[in-house]
């Protein structure tokens, strides 16, 4: 006759109650981060302060998951100061280079909406499915490059020339990253549209940081 093991239920309580605590405390952060991140955009003018309030939230990510590394590996983390402090020191030290990777990114999807009415507008016979494949094929890889780049310029601070090669070899090298990318967008623009309360509470927060924590796993970007 079997009797039952109390030892295992002891054992697993501290296990979820920590496993709780961190995923209210990561939600609370995201929250947070987002709000930072509206009040960013709002600081620069809306149109000048998308980029730079992106910058910064990346930043933050970045030094989240280091963290994350050092406490995993049982190290002293670098010291940080407040989320406050944190975002926007990063704001104001990345908002020229972040602007004019805002406007690289904003350039390339005004020419595919040009290219989307052009096509719209003229009769290519034949020619109009493959053209609109084609035009399709480049709206979901600037999709791509353009989550993908700030994670990776958070990280390095090579010229941003350099840094969007580095986006196009990680996309064609690594597929399964690529193809959890476009998961995650997928799932980004379905919640959005089907739960758009959740928007101002985690907007562009989460999917940020679960493309974040992807690009990171994949083993792309240095520890430090």
């Amino acid at each position: 006759m079997s009797t039952a093991n109390p030892a295992r239920p002891r054992r697993l309580m501290p296990q979820l109650v920590r496993w709780h605590l961190g995923l209210g405390e990561l939600a609370l952060r995201l929250f947070l981060l987002n709000l930072l991140w509206v009040l960013g955009v709002l600081a620069g003018g809306i149109v000048l302060g998308i980029a730079p309030a992106t910058a910064a939230l990346h930043a933050v990510l970045r030094q989240d998951r280091i963290e994350g590394v050092h406490e995993a590996e049982g190290t002293s983390p670098p010291p940080r100061g407040t989320l406050w402090a944190e975002f926007w020191a990063a704001w104001r030290g990345e908002f020229v280079r972040a602007t004019r990777l805002g406007a690289v990114l904003a350039t390339g999807w005004a020419l595919l909406l040009a290219d989307r009415w052009v096509l719209s507008a003229l009769d290519l016979g034949t020619a109009g499915p493959a053209a609109s494949g084609i035009v399709v094929l480049l709206t979901v890889a600037l999709a791509l490059v353009t989550v993908v780049v700030w994670p990776l310029a958070a990280h390095f601070e090579d010229p941003l020339r350099t840094v969007l090669r580095m986006v196009l070899t990680v996309l064609v090298a690594r597929p399964g990253l690529t193809l959890s990318v476009l998961v995650v967008l997928g799932a980004a623009a379905a919640i959005w549209q089907s739960l758009p309360g959740l928007v101002p509470v985690f907007g562009l927060a989460l999917p940020c940081w679960v493309v974040t924590f992807l690009v990171w796993r994949s083993g792309v970007l240095p520890r430090e």
